[in-house]
C-alpha cells in the first residue's frame, strides 16, 4: 500500500503543477516554438542571383513609361517598383510586379513608393534586421565637416567625400561568410533606389553588382579577370573596391567613387530633361546612403 502512495504522489504533484501554468507562460512557450521553427539566412544561391539579374536586364530593355500618363504595363518600371520586383524574385522566386504595380506578397506593397517605408515593412516581416548609414563630408572654412540634417548650415554644402567607405561597410556586414549577399540601397536619402549584390564566394576576388532600371549601368562582368561588356544591355554592372567614378574602357568602376559621383549629381539635379552639365540646383536631396541586408525567411 505504501508503495502505491509513493508512486502516485509524484504524478499528482506533476498534474497539479501543470494546472498552475499561466496563460502567459503558455504563450511564451508557443512563441519560442514558433521562433525555433523559422530559419533566417542572409546568403543566396547563384540561381537566386541569376533570377534577379535576368529580371533587371529584361526590365531595362523595355521602353520608358510615357510621360503623359500614369503607369502602363509593357513599359519599364521606375526605380522603387523595379527594386520591389527584384526583391520579389529574390525572396519568393516569382513576381507579378512586371505586369502589375502590386506584389502577391503584402510585405512588398505599400501606400507610397518610399524606400524607407519599404525597408520598415521588410524589417517587420523579418526580411531585414538592421541597416547602416554612410554620411558625406564637405568643406567649411577649409575644414572637413559632416553633412547632417541637424545642422542647417552643413545641409546646404555640396557632398565632397564619403565619411566612411561603403565598400568596407558591406564587408563588415558579411564578416567571414562566403556566398552571395543582397543589399537594398537608398541613394541621396531615398532620391534613388537600387539593389547591390555582393559576390564574396572568393575573398580574394570580391565584387559587387549594381542593379537598377536606368541605362547608366551597362551589363558588365568579369571573365577570367577580364572585364566584359555587352553593348545595348543595361541594369547589371560589376563594380570593385576602387576604380574610376565614370565608365572607362577595360576598368570596372569603384563603388565608393561612383557613390560620391551619384550623390553629387542627384544633389545638383534640377529636374530638367536637358539640364546642362554645369547647372546645379543645390540641395535637391540630402546626401546620404542607407543599406539594408536582405535575408530569407524559411519555415522548418
Amino acid at each position: 500500500m505504501k508503495l502505491h502512495v509513493l508512486v502516485l504522489c509524484p504524478v499528482i504533484v506533476a498534474v497539479l503543477s501543470g494546472s498552475m501554468i499561466s496563460p502567459k507562460q503558455v504563450a511564451t512557450t508557443q512563441a519560442a516554438l514558433y521562433k525555433d521553427s523559422i530559419q533566417h539566412t542572409s546568403l543566396f544561391s547563384l540561381d537566386d542571383v541569376e533570377r534577379i539579374k535576368e529580371f533587371f536586364l529584361t526590365n531595362t530593355a523595355l521602353p520608358e513609361q510615357p510621360k503623359d500618363s500614369g503607369w502602363r504595363p509593357g513599359f519599364r518600371h521606375k526605380c522603387i517598383n523595379t527594386v520591389r520586383a527584384g526583391l520579389d524574385y529574390l525572396i519568393f522566386g516569382e513576381s507579378s510586379i512586371p505586369d502589375s504595380l502590386y506584389s502577391r506578397h503584402g510585405v512588398l506593397n505599400g501606400h507610397d513608393n518610399d524606400i524607407t517605408d519599404l525597408a520598415k515593412r521588410l524589417h517587420d516581416g523579418h526580411y531585414i534586421r538592421s541597416y547602416d548609414t554612410v554620411r558625406f563630408l564637405s568643406l567649411r572654412k577649409d575644414e572637413w565637416v559632416p553633412i547632417t540634417k541637424a545642422d542647417p548650415v552643413s545641409r546646404g554644402l555640396p557632398p565632397m567625400a564619403l565619411e566612411k567607405s561603403l565598400w568596407n561597410t558591406l564587408l563588415r556586414r558579411i564578416g567571414k561568410e562566403r556566398g552571395f549577399s543582397v543589399f537594398l540601397l537608398s541613394v541621396c536619402d531615398g532620391y534613388h533606389a537600387a539593389l547591390l549584390t555582393l559576390d564574396h564566394r572568393n575573398p580574394a576576388a570580391i565584387k559587387v553588382y549594381w542593379a537598377d532600371q536606368t541605362h547608366r549601368h551597362p551589363l558588365r562582368y568579369f571573365v577570367n579577370n577580364k572585364l566584359e561588356e555587352v553593348p545595348g544591355k543595361y541594369g547589371w554592372e560589376v563594380m570593385q573596391a576602387n576604380g574610376p567614378a565614370k565608365h572607362s574602357a577595360g576598368l570596372a568602376r569603384g563603388l565608393d567613387e561612383y557613390m560620391l559621383l551619384a550623390n553629387q549629381q542627384f544633389w545638383c539635379d534640377c529636374g530638367r530633361p536637358n539640364q546642362k552639365p554645369g547647372d546645379c540646383c543645390s540641395g535637391n536631396c540630402f546626401p546620404s546612403i542607407q543599406i539594408w541586408r536582405i535575408q530569407k525567411v524559411q519555415s522548418l
